[in-house]
């Protein structure tokens, strides 16, 4: 029996803040969809992890600070802060994410947020910025 979706959702923090990415995106389904404020930006569980790859060398004490955490058999949400020193120092980041899970992996991610903030934490953007 697959784990429930609280379970996986749970793990998912576990993990991305042990540092455990072979874990984490074992995690998702290999057709996993990831939404930045409603857009799709990354497809496939494999390509996921090589786009956020540069995040994990721009800020190797990342971690997730979770909040608040729902789910029900079909999926959950999380309220979250994204943690950690970048390249302009250290930044907390807060985002939401929905999460639709299937099977005991998530397929797909919608992550609200603020996108200069994280553009300035990755420093991809000058502080301040508009």
């Amino acid at each position: 029996m697959p784990d429930s979706p609280i379970t996986v959702l749970k793990r998912l923090a576990d993990r991305w803040n042990a540092h455990d990415l072979d874990a984490v995106y074992g995690l998702m389904h290999p057709d996993y969809r990831e939404y930045l404020n409603g857009a799709l930006i990354k497809q496939g569980a494999v390509a996921a992890r090589a786009a956020d790859q540069p995040i994990y060398e721009t800020v190797p004490d990342y971690r997730r600070e979770v909040d608040e955490l729902y789910a029900d058999d079909k999926g959950g949400a999380i309220r979250w802060r994204f943690l950690g020193t970048g390249p302009n120092g250290l930044f907390e980041v807060p985002l939401a994410s929905t999460y639709r899970i299937d099977g005991g992996k998530i397929v797909e991610a919608w992550i609200y947020g603020d996108p200069m903030a994280l553009a300035r934490a990755l420093g991809l953007a000058v502080e301040g910025a508009a």
